[in-house]
């Protein structure tokens, strides 16, 4: 007895079922984000993660999303390719491949993108690739602080940034970047909040990345509470937050 073609593509199908991995679980977690200062909330920023793929939604209050990032982070290297675009204003920025080249690049509101080319550092940090970075070193940093190329985007330069540690105080500790130069003065530092307990991020103090009419980041405090997150979102999060219109319209 001989299977038709119909019966034979069945079993081929249920075979690649029964062997196919199971899709990675996808992280969700949420900061508010205040003005410095402030008591009221300004935005949201909507976290999705998986083992490969960092997407983040900045939501206005009424939950309508107006800007987008998203990270490669496959490897978990702390220097992932970035792409950030908020559809207010056309600003975007990140860091691309340009066939053996990594660039920096900036489009501001009504300009052009303008690209510059990335020397390779391998002790350098980029973006939200700081908290692999931290995680990785955790011990040395709060033992003795570190000092780590941190790439300023916009500028398309690497920057010296000293990480030093409080003690820890109710489960958490405080972490501060600032610019290890003679010019550290002139930028403002940046706070950092992890649990000790888990390493996660609880709040972040400094500028953001949604930028005010003159095109300058806002300060911010965001803050990351436990019961914001989720370990295993069901679904295609992920898919469905690169998929999002970018149409809100904050009011504040």
């Amino acid at each position: 007895m001989t299977l038709d073609d119909s019966a034979r593509r069945t079993i081929f199908l249920a075979s690649c079922l029964m062997v196919a991995p199971p899709a990675a679980a996808v992280e969700r977690y949420v900061g508010t984000a205040y003005r410095a200062g402030a008591t009221t909330p300004l935005y949201r920023e909507v976290h999705f993660v998986d083992t490969s793929r960092h997407t983040v939604l900045f939501e206005c209050l009424d939950g309508k999303a107006f800007a987008r990032k998203e990270l490669d982070m496959r490897g978990g290297s702390p220097q992932p390719d970035y792409s950030f675009v908020d559809a207010r204003t056309g600003y975007e920025e990140g860091v691309a491949r340009e066939g053996a080249t990594r660039v920096a690049y900036v489009r501001r509101p009504g300009g052009k993108r303008v690209e510059r080319p990335l020397p390779d550092k391998g002790d350098a940090v980029i973006d939200a690739g700081f908290d692999t970075y931290l995680r990785t070193h955790w011990d040395t940093v709060v033992r003795r602080g570190a000092t780590v190329a941190f790439l300023l985007t916009s500028r398309g330069r690497f920057m010296p940034i000293h990480i030093s540690a409080d003690e820890p105080r109710d489960g958490d500790r405080q972490l501060t970047l600032k610019l290890d130069a003679w010019y550290a003065f002139v930028a403002p530092s940046i706070l950092v909040t992890y649990s000790e307990a888990d390493r996660r991020l609880r709040r972040y103090e400094g500028p953001g990345n949604i930028r005010d009419g003159r095109g300058k980041p806002i300060p911010v405090r965001i803050e990351f509470p436990p019961s914001e997150r989720r370990s295993a979102v069901t679904g295609d999060p992920i898919d469905d937050a690169l998929s999002a219109p970018l149409d809100g319209r904050c009011a504040s």
